[in-house]
């Protein structure tokens, strides 16, 4: 029995028959995933079984950092810096104020 076009599911006679990544297709069925142009076996990439042209093949991109002992303390970092709490206004106003009084002590110390 001929097998189905991967395709269009249609029978494949052994004269049209193109046997490519692990399927079979109609010579006209084989074509680029993405702009239709027909593909032959010395144009074609495949792609998660799928063919493409080389102007469409997808781009593998690493997008996923390792976890490696440095990422993971900078990450473990980056989450405690995030859940501080920053301090209310009225604290970072007295702090300011306590601030000023040390300076002038300190300047005055140095005069004597």
């Amino acid at each position: 029995m001929n097998p189905q076009c991967a395709r269009c599911g249609k029978v494949v006679y052994p004269t049209e028959r193109v046997s490519c990544l692990d399927k079979n297709w109609h010579k006209g069925c084989f074509h680029c995933e993405v702009c239709k142009m027909t593909l032959n076996m010395k144009n074609y990439k495949g792609y998660d079984k799928k063919p493409y042209c080389n102007a469409h093949y997808p781009k593998t991109s690493f997008t996923i950092v390792a976890d490696t002992p440095e990422n993971l303390r900078l990450r473990q970092q980056s989450e405690l810096q995030s859940q501080r709490k920053p301090k209310p206004k009225e604290e970072e106003a007295l702090n300011d104020l306590n601030g000023g009084i040390l300076d002038l002590i300190i300047i005055n110390l140095i005069r004597i």
